[in-house]
């Protein structure tokens, strides 16, 4: 790959440049040996066909391992979902080689896998700008380096359209051709709720939903208020327990249910609340299938956008105004769907929603700070910092 007859072609010493500069992106060139490497490559350029197989060798281990670890977040800051069908970026080193040795020229491939999403780049220019200020080190390089590690995840090319939804900031972005063309106030989830980091495709609206209550939250707060207040409090609240998960389901008569055992946690009980005005989910969800329950959707009570934090949620994503995304990703048929409650419209291409957690993240003015809501960041400082010293060592 790296060699042609019995010379290193010009993309070795560009690879070799990136290893050598991988402390820019807050990553140990010590870690690629990046010294053994240069070394290899000099003894290549007499042409010594041994030597350029080792530089061969030596320089595809330490390109494809770099790679690997510039798009890939540590486990702790990393996507906890990502749709099968959206693309990953090479996270392992295998894929990485897999990329560069697969068809196009070399030096194309390498140039895009060395890309990084915009974000990332903001703030890989910012640490570059505080090490030149403060050489010895600094709290906001720290902070820098963390969310660094998060946007990682962001693969370099989003889609031309996409949803980016920040927790931290609890504010959502619409973005076409690499710039924001909206953005909204967002609630999320709670300290014991947290709302995860994923990445999804939004595939199509529900219309005047139904709620479909988490099991936990079945347990904790509804069957306990039917103990309380008898049968009569599931029809004040609009609320249906039903058989199963199916969609063959039956309401079942509140008899039916034994609600001492859902309340003791012993029984698992499938309820949903009615479309209408005291529906949590509003108008309008919108949709993105994934194993961790979460959706983007609308709300009756619109005051708590008012709030500076929004983390009231049991983890899905509370639309300031639903409606307007909707329309932005449904189209026309957005303001005058079919008929009937639980009403599925898809959208004309599914777009790619990417949920992060950012306390640092580049805007207008420069960098802006954010509020560790969940307070992520202390233990991720110290997952890096724990890193660097095992590489070190």
């Amino acid at each position: 790959m790296w060699v042609s007859g019995r010379r290193l072609r010009p993309e070795a010493e560009t690879a070799a440049a990136l290893v050598a500069a991988a402390d820019r992106d807050g990553l140990d060139r010590g870690a690629y040996d990046a010294g053994g490497l240069r070394r290899k490559l000099a003894a290549a350029r007499s042409g010594n066909p041994a030597a350029l197989a080792q530089a061969e060798l030596a320089l595809s281990t330490a390109v494809s391992d770099y790679l690997a670890d510039l798009h890939r977040a540590p486990a702790s800051a990393a996507p906890q979902f990502w749709d099968p069908a959206v693309p990953l970026p090479p996270i392992t080193p295998a894929q990485a080689l897999d990329a560069l040795a697969g068809p196009g020229g070399l030096a194309a491939k390498l140039a895009a896998l060395q890309r990084m999403h915009p974000i990332y780049a903001a703030l890989r220019d910012a640490l570059a700008a505080d090490r030149a200020a403060h050489p010895g080190g600094s709290p906001r390089q720290d902070l820098i380096l963390a969310n660094m590690a998060r946007a990682r995840a962001l693969p370099a090319d989003p889609g031309r359209r996409y949803v980016l939804v920040d927790a931290a900031a609890q504010r959502l972005w619409l973005y076409e051709d690499g710039r924001p063309v909206d953005s909204m106030r967002v609630i999320v989830g709670r300290a014991d709720n947290q709302t995860p980091t994923l990445t999804g495709l939004i595939r199509y609206a529900d219309f005047r939903p139904y709620w479909n209550i988490p099991p936990d939250i079945v347990a904790k707060e509804i069957a306990p208020h039917v103990l309380r207040e008898g049968p009569g409090y599931l029809a004040r609240q609009d609320l249906e327990a039903l058989s199963d998960w199916s969609p063959q389901a039956r309401v079942l008569d509140p008899a039916e249910v034994d609600w001492s055992a859902v309340a003791a946690g012993a029984q698992e009980l499938r309820m949903r609340r009615r479309p209408g005005a005291t529906n949590i989910l509003g108008q309008v969800k919108l949709m993105l299938p994934n194993t961790l329950g979460i959706y983007l959707h609308d709300t009756p009570d619109k005051s708590p956008f008012s709030r500076a934090q929004r983390t009231i949620s049991h983890g899905c994503i509370r639309l300031e105004h639903a409606m307007r995304l909707t329309r932005a990703l449904v189209g026309p048929a957005a303001d005058n769907p079919p008929p009937g409650d639980d009403v599925r419209v898809d959208l004309p291409k599914p777009v790619p929603v990417y949920v992060l957690y950012l306390t640092l993240a580049p805007g207008p003015d420069g960098l802006e700070a954010r509020r560790d809501v969940y307070g992520r960041d202390a233990p991720l400082i110290a997952t890096l910092k724990r890193s660097d010293r095992a590489m070190a060592d």
